[in-house]
């Protein structure tokens, strides 16, 4: 039985990605499907494992969101909405008087809401089995070299890195809303959480961000065979393109978004082969050069490699969003792994695996082309959102748009996934940009917030607190 769940894991990890990020409604019901059966085979295999789960915060946590979201849909006599909600029974008389004749939802359009929670229900089956899939069996136990015990601190170091660059790339954009990046998102953290007690299925986890290293690298290459290919449609025969694609995604920012999630475990796998390796116990020059023909070698610079190009193909997106993120999600990770360094006494290696990544990156940007993240990056692209020019400033003006939002609705909010159906009402200013980008806020807190309310505030407040402790006790084991 495992086998299977495993298998529908990977299938799951391989097609989110490669359907356009699971943007369209038919591939996000194909992942709720996949989550669903994920989670019913990993029960019937494992019952017991359930009753685990349900100790962790985050189960909880995101219960209550959902929770929260399903209390939306339940109807409520107009009293009520006006008394609690205002602005919402403002809504309803203006827009549709006869609707407070009789019961109401306090979410403004009950299908979006529907189609929020199919998906949020996805991710937390999703997560839930990871959980219960890295319970260790009480009837067999795991025979693990210790060096392999310790390789996978920093592999989930490298889980929760990823998860952190997301986090930072959400305030720019709405990459949780992909259904792929959301997914990944979720398993990352599961893998980075679930596996940080003293015991877990090893095997698994190594298998599942193995796996996760490698395809990322596959669509890294992608990306860049795409790049030098392109004909204006991805995939050269599939879906036609006029935005800015990169790779299956049809947008840049969410292309850099699923590779700041791959390339930050692959750069975690790599930091561990290298303080790990035999290469700094070896002496004398030819000792060292014959290490490279070892299978230490071959493994360590394999995975070494898989980072750099990765990490170079979120520059090549010109994602200023993505760069970013990546490069501040990266340097939180080497300072903490510097402090576990400092305290191991091998603050030597950290310096040479850095300064190699950092030039092996360089190189690869510049055969890949630099001018065009460069121009992303000019005075005058910023000094275009300063003065609320061009399609960046856009985002400031969802931004404040938001804000109005959440005014009206601070403890109900509008409803789930319905910021696109409500924000008509608060925008001011023309858009000229692609008009499905009117369904987001381009921050994920402040849309999340001003669709739920209280709960939403309360939902990230909570994980946050849950985060912050999860990646503490991950970098307190590295030394």
């Amino acid at each position: 039985m495992l086998p299977v769940v495993d298998g529908v894991l990977f299938l799951s990890l391989v097609l989110a990605p490669l359907l356009y990020g699971s943007v369209h409604f038919l591939a996000l019901l194909l992942l709720a499907l996949f989550s669903l059966i994920a989670f019913n085979l990993i029960y019937l295999a494992r019952p017991w494992s359930l009753g685990r789960v349900f100790g962790s915060p985050w189960v909880w946590l995101g219960l209550f969101l959902t929770g929260f979201a399903g209390l939306q849909l339940l109807p409520l006599s107009p009293d009520i909405i006006k008394k609690f909600s205002p602005a919402l029974y403002v809504f309803y008389a203006r827009y549709c008087p006869d609707v407070l004749l009789g019961p109401v939802a306090s979410s403004v359009y009950a299908s979006d809401t529907v189609r929020g929670i199919i998906q949020f229900l996805m991710y937390g089956l999703f997560f839930m089995s990871i959980l219960m899939r890295l319970q260790p069996d009480p009837a067999h136990e795991e025979n693990v070299h210790s060096v392999s015990w310790q390789k996978s601190e920093y592999l989930k170091l490298g889980c929760l890195t990823g998860v952190l660059s997301l986090l930072f790339h959400s305030i720019y954009d709405f990459n949780l809303h992909i259904p792929a990046n959301g997914l990944y998102f979720t398993v990352l953290l599961a893998l980075g959480v679930g596996a940080a007690g003293q015991a877990y299925d090893h095997a698994f986890f190594r298998r599942m961000v193995e796996f996760i290293i490698i395809f990322g690298f596959m669509v890294a290459l992608f990306a860049i065979v795409q790049k030098f290919s392109y004909n204006g449609r991805i995939y050269w025969i599939g879906m036609k393109n006029g935005g800015h694609p990169v790779g299956p995604y049809c947008n840049y920012d969410h292309y850099a978004g699923f590779m700041e999630l791959c390339s930050a475990v692959a750069v975690g796998m790599a930091v561990a082969g290298v303080f790990h390796t035999s290469f700094f116990r070896r002496k004398g020059f030819i000792e060292k050069v014959v290490w490279l023909a070892t299978a230490e070698a071959n493994r360590t610079l394999r995975y070494l490699f898989m980072a750099v190009v990765m990490a170079a193909t979120i520059f090549m997106s010109t994602s200023r969003g993505g760069i970013m993120s990546f490069v501040l999600g990266q340097i939180i990770f080497f300072a903490t792994v510097t402090w576990a360094a400092g305290r191991a006494r091998k603050g030597h290696r950290l310096v040479g695996i850095l300064t190699t990544v950092a030039l092996l990156i360089g190189v690869m940007v510049i055969w890949l082309g630099p001018e065009a993240f460069l121009k992303r990056f000019r005075l005058t692209s910023i000094e275009k959102i300063v003065k609320m020019e061009g399609s960046d400033a856009d985002r400031i003006r969802f931004y404040v748009g938001a804000t109005h939002v959440i005014k009206d609705f601070p403890v109900t909010g509008t409803g789930l996934s319905t910021f696109g159906t409500n924000f008509t009402r608060y925008r001011w200013f023309d858009f000229r940009g692609r008009m499905d980008y009117l369904r987001y806020t381009h921050n994920d807190y402040l849309q999340l917030v001003s669709e739920t309310g209280a709960g939403g505030m309360i939902f990230l407040f909570g994980f946050m607190i849950f985060y912050t402790g999860a990646y503490i006790r991950v970098a307190r084991k590295l030394a």
